[in-house]
């Protein structure tokens, strides 16, 4: 299926000459129409919208800017390219850093112009194939999972259930799994990916990460079934897993390394960010709490960070502080939660009412603060608690200003923007409050990971001389290392590793050139301990030694 382009500048002889001039079809393109200004553009548009649009900056009526801020206001999924001149350059600028594909400056070079549009239909045609994907995954989910099947397992995690109750049902629905060893995982959505999801889009992606995960487990010979949890205020997905092994140190391992590849292939797959708690070994008739078990350490993600699994042997085979099963009843033991009371609640509206950036930014900050001191003094799952219910009301204040302010819901939150304050750890707080309430940036899915992208490239540009490598980085931002990869490329287009020598070879050229430093000593400098290994990377990196760039540039 060819991507259907449209070109919108007020100048004729440049619509015709896109049009004459290349044969878009040889590239996987259908030339679908053109337009004289943004008016006319957006008639078309409404009634067969295209896949990329190629636009003028300036034109009469309607500009292109002004057309791009409706398009994002109308939530049209579109590429667009700028052409601009010399003079509009600011303006191209400020468009990609709103989301715009690119920019050419006139006049249009051919090879140019067919290099970014075949970028844009590559991203267009892999984004498709993710969709599919996902689709796939979650009609085979809702054939393979009969709603009594789904609603036995929600009903075996929420109360207790006699072994007698328990083997009849499982038999009668075919549930495959040993329930004298049993070990529940809890899986928490974060981010969402590149979406803009209603209740509905989200209960699908719920049932697509369950099959997804599901499938893992058993090509590596591990009996698991999955339970998208619609409901629930801390989880999205719970996971049953057995096992026939005799040693449970093997078994863990196991479980957990399946646990490892289903955060990595949820971001590779599906494009959303999980986390993961897991529950010592159970039975049947216990499976409630050790839900309750799993549901709890995958709250650590608040304090400690996204893309993890928590629960015992989860760190460095060390166990980490699993609470009491009945944690998730227990009341708040009494503390004052001053980070979250009314007060604080009615400076936080305020701010947003105002659109005041810097006092919001200012509150939160000091808001993170105390809430970072109360994960230290009691559970991760009593502070998120606490959050939830600070953010429900946050929410209630914003719908009633929208209604009242324009009697319509124009400014409401999407639905995955929601969840996405639901679970945001406290390193992302700020960022996904002032995205969800000041509209920072409607594109939604993407901003928590380019800020945690932003947060890692800042930690090497100040440590870069330190002797840091990829767990360095992943630590200080709290991921896990293979995950922190992962991402990393997604977003930067490179390995960390590669990044790291590039930073550190560009500085050692700065000492190169501006220093009588020795070559070994400008190796330390910028965090080599081998000297060979610097030189190696130095050459592989420029063509030359670091001795023949220093007398090259002398």
């Amino acid at each position: 299926m060819l991507i259907k382009l449209m070109v919108i500048d007020d100048e004729h002889w440049i619509r015709e000459g896109l049009k004459q001039t290349i044969d878009w079809e040889s590239y996987g393109v259908h030339f679908m129409c053109d337009a004289e200004d943004g008016i006319e553009a957006l008639k078309l548009i409404e009634e067969n919208p295209p896949d990329i649009i190629i636009s003028d900056i300036r034109m009469p009526t309607m500009d292109g800017m002004e057309l791009f801020n409706e398009l994002k206001n109308r939530e049209i999924d579109v590429k667009v390219i700028f052409i601009s001149g010399f003079d509009d350059f600011a303006y191209a600028q400020k468009a990609i850093k709103l989301g715009a594909s690119d920019y050419i400056l006139k006049p249009i070079e051919e090879d140019d112009l067919i290099a970014v549009v075949e970028r844009c239909v590559g991203e267009i045609k892999q984004k498709n194939e993710m969709n599919c994907k996902m689709a796939e995954l979650s009609g085979r989910v809702r054939e393979s999972l009969p709603l009594a099947k789904q609603k036995h397992l929600e009903m075996c995690l929420s109360r207790p259930i006699s072994e007698q109750e328990l083997l009849s049902k499982w038999e009668t629905l075919q549930i495959d799994l040993n329930p004298n060893k049993l070990i529940v995982l809890s899986a928490v959505v974060h981010e969402w990916g590149d979406r803009r999801l209603d209740e509905t889009g989200c209960s699908l992606l719920r049932y697509a990460i369950g099959n997804l995960i599901e499938e893992i487990f058993k090509e590596a010979g591990i009996r698991a079934l999955a339970c998208p949890l619609h409901d629930n205020e801390y989880s999205d997905v719970a996971l049953i897993v057995s096992s026939c092994k005799q040693d449970v140190s093997g078994q863990y391992n196991e479980v957990l390394s399946c646990a490892t590849r289903a955060i990595e292939e949820a971001f590779e797959v599906l494009g959303v960010r999980i986390s993961i708690g897991a529950s010592q070994i159970g039975d049947g008739r216990t499976l409630l709490f050790t839900f309750r078990e799993a549901l709890t350490n995958s709250v650590e993600y608040l304090a400690q960070g996204t893309g993890r699994i928590f629960g015992p042997t989860a760190n460095d085979n060390e166990p980490l502080n699993v609470f009491a099963v009945n944690t998730v009843d227990e009341p708040y033991l009494g503390m004052k939660v001053e980070a979250l009371d009314t007060a604080w609640l009615n400076r936080i509206f305020h701010a947003i009412k105002l659109k005041d950036e810097g006092k919001l930014s200012d509150l939160l900050d000091q808001q993170i603060t105390l809430l970072q001191d109360m994960v230290q003094q009691t559970s991760a799952l009593a502070v998120r608690r606490e959050m939830n219910s600070h953010i429900g009301m946050l929410l209630s204040r914003w719908q009633d200003m929208c209604q009242a302010r324009n009697g319509s819901d124009s400014c409401m939150l999407m639905y995955h923007q929601k969840l996405q304050l639901y679970r945001s750890p406290l390193i992302n707080w700020k960022h996904a409050v002032m995205s969800a309430f000041l509209m920072k940036d409607t594109s939604a899915s993407g901003y928590g990971q380019k800020y945690t992208i932003d947060s890692a490239l800042q930690f090497i540009q100040d440590n870069y001389h330190l002797g840091i490598g990829l767990n360095h980085v992943a630590k200080q931002i709290y991921l896990n290392p293979s995950y922190l990869s992962r991402v990393f490329h997604a977003e930067v287009g490179e390995t960390l590793s590669r990044y790291l020598i590039r930073v550190r070879i560009t500085k050692a050229k700065e000492l190169l050139e501006q220093t009588s430093l020795k070559i070994y000593e400008v190796a330390e400098q910028v965090g080599y301990r081998d000297f060979r290994y610097f030189v190696k990377n130095f050459k592989e990196l420029e063509g030359i030694t670091p001795s023949q760039y220093r007398n090259y540039g002398a």
